[in-house]
């Protein structure tokens, strides 16, 4: 269940169906890098400031795609100003709670991260200092509206902390639309994990996740498991 519960507590923000232009598979211009790169760093600013609600449901399937088994948690999280903490709300497995399990497994997972400050996490691409590790290509252009953009990232040596995919970019402000991406370097028995974002919310720094997808599937020989999951944010607040 540890894995269940810090995949919903991380699961943060659907790639757009749009009308687009042809491939252009051309890099972003430099200011338009830098307009994405000034808001991802406000983003991320706000980690630990910003409040929220996460409704998330997570499905184990057959191979047949059959869903059997069900796990739904009903959380929060809660930025201070210097850190971020996850709260449960509700915990089922197949409608059986256990609430009391999980929250004591956030709690481990809590002090565990503060035990190891320095322990590698993922970070947005668009930030200025995590740039450099990608290669950026602006591969499609809304023929419905010019100023949205779709830029693809693959990063040039592939790690446990970085990302690969692509995401939907206002160009006028450098703010997310929607995005699509999978980890680069995937652990050890696992297939993939692909997560699909949307960024449908506001919050005191602009646009903010609104719901996030993940299909993933691993597994040993005979014993190999799918699953998706969905989480919804909602309830944004920001600590002043």
């Amino acid at each position: 269940m540890k894995s269940t519960v810090a995949l919903l507590a991380t699961l943060t923000g659907l790639a757009a169906a749009t009308a687009s232009a042809p491939a252009l598979a051309a890099p972003p211009s430099p200011e338009l890098m830098d307009r994405i790169a000034a808001y991802a760093a406000g983003f991320e600013a706000m980690r630990t400031r910003v409040s929220f609600a996460v409704d998330g449901r997570m499905e184990t399937l057959d191979r047949a795609g059959r869903t059997d088994a069900v796990k739904e948690m009903k959380a929060r999280i809660e930025g201070d100003g210097h850190d971020a903490k996850f709260v449960v709300l509700k915990y089922t497995e197949d409608g059986e709670d256990k609430t009391a399990e999980a929250e004591k497994k956030a709690r481990a997972s809590a002090a565990e991260r503060k035990a190891h400050p320095d322990k590698k996490r993922i970070r947005i691409p668009m930030l200025a200092a995590e740039q450099p590790r990608y290669v950026f290509d602006l591969v499609e252009i809304d023929r419905a509206d010019p100023s949205r953009v779709r830029i693809a990232f693959v990063p040039k040596t592939p790690a446990d902390d970085a990302i690969e995919g692509s995401a939907w970019i206002d160009s006028r402000t450098g703010a997310p639309i929607a995005a699509g991406f999978k980890i680069s370097k995937t652990p050890i028995f696992v297939d993939y994990v692909h997560f699909t974002v949307e960024f449908g919310a506001q919050a005191g720094y602009g646009a903010a996740v609104s719901k996030v997808v993940v299909d993933g599937d691993g597994g040993v020989l005979f014993f190999r498991k799918r699953f998706h999951g969905t989480a919804t944010l909602s309830d944004y607040q920001i600590v002043p």
